[in-house]
């Protein structure tokens, strides 16, 4: 990955073909989430809490696969989803930090980079595309989300909502698969606690991430699937 100031002087003339920037995505099994879209992301995906390595600190997350480096959403070719989380819908797109604290930011070594790509950034009058655009409402909801994020996460904490959650899973080849370090919201937790809390939407938000949970089962049959015809594929006389 190579970040760069998105700038009309160096982009002005660029090219990308944006489904192929979710290849960026094929080894990402956890996909950090905003709280304003968590109750969406929840009906398809399992929506867990997990810490960052750096400050200990909960964020809500998606799990895309059951193995470190696995999506089982990337088909190798497209994203098999009806949604897409945003921090995966805005590649190959960032906001930058640092000395670019602020800014939009590029990933100049994306595979979504093309000359032959559908969509620019600047229209030929020199006003900004509408695919420039909606990366930038993007953009600008992820980082407006920032506070409503943290807000909930010290809401769960605060009320002792969360637990940690093991996954320990066999599959069909007889193999199998073990993630730590996650957690979901306690349903009984939340059931004694609800009217405390105050806020009805923050309650069904919640209950949502609780209900995800029941996802994992499509993920492993993801999995199953796709062991399945590996094995197909490496079978004599295949």
């Amino acid at each position: 990955m190579n970040l760069v100031q998105l700038t009309r002087k160096d982009h002005a003339g660029l090219r990308l073909d944006p489904p192929r920037a979710l290849a960026a995505a094929a080894s990402v099994h956890l996909v950090p989430l905003v709280a304003g879209e968590i109750r969406k992301v929840a009906s398809q995906f399992p929506v867990f809490l997990a810490k960052d390595a750096e400050t200990g600190q909960f964020y809500p997350a998606a799990l895309l696969g059951l193995e470190p480096q696995e999506n089982l959403f990337w088909d190798g070719t497209t994203f098999d989803a009806d949604h897409v989380p945003l921090n995966l819908l805005r590649l190959p797109f960032f906001v930058g930090s640092g000395h670019l604290e602020g800014q939009v930011c590029i990933d100049s070594d994306s595979a979504a980079i093309t000359p032959e790509g559908p969509v620019g950034i600047v229209e030929a009058d020199g006003s900004d595309s509408a695919y420039l655009q909606s990366v930038q409402a993007i953009l600008g909801q992820l980082v407006a989300e920032q506070a409503p994020t943290a807000a909930l996460v010290a809401l769960v904490t605060e009320h002792r909502l969360v637990s940690e959650v093991k996954l320990d899973v066999a599959f069909h080849n007889g193999t199998s698969a073990a993630l730590s370090g996650l957690y979901g919201i306690d349903e009984r937790a939340l059931g004694r606690k609800a009217a405390a809390l105050g806020d009805w939407d923050q309650v069904m938000l919640l209950a949502a991430m609780a209900l995800s949970l029941d996802h994992v089962a499509g993920l492993v049959r993801r999995k199953n699937a796709r062991l399945a015809a590996e094995a197909a594929w490496f079978a004599p006389g295949a």
